[in-house]
């Protein structure tokens, strides 16, 4: 559907547009970095996470049994049972799903509504 253009009657009226537009094209063009830039943001934590995840998991694997070949009541025993005992929080930490987020269902519904809206508009106003 072409632009109704000839709405357009002066060079003021145009240059008026034009800006606008640019503006708007300034605007969603922001908004996509900022998209892109999060997105990126949240693979890097996801990798994060799951290298830290099997650090704490090898840790694990690896003091269980250590700890259990050594004698209770020993200051040894009792250091590395401390250090598996953290491990294994670690794990369960990582575990867990990264929930800590307050977003709602709404807000993932509608920034995902953003996105489309600046595929769609960006090159549209370019």
């Amino acid at each position: 559907m072409p632009f109704p253009i000839q709405l357009l009657t002066t060079q003021v009226e145009c240059d008026t547009v034009l800006e606008a537009l640019n503006l708007e094209l300034r605007v969603f063009t922001v908004r996509d970095q900022v998209l892109d830039l999060q997105a990126d943001q949240s693979a890097d934590r996801a990798t994060d996470r799951a290298l830290d995840l099997a650090a704490a998991q090898a840790s694990v694997t690896r003091l269980t049994p250590v700890v259990a070949g050594l004698t209770p009541g020993t200051s040894e025993h009792s250091s590395l049972s401390k250090m598996l005992t953290r491990a294994q929080r670690r794990v369960e930490d990582l575990s867990a799903s990264p929930g800590t987020s307050t977003q709602t269902p709404t807000d993932a519904f509608l920034k995902a509504v953003d996105v489309r809206q600046v595929a769609v508009q960006v090159p549209e106003l370019q």
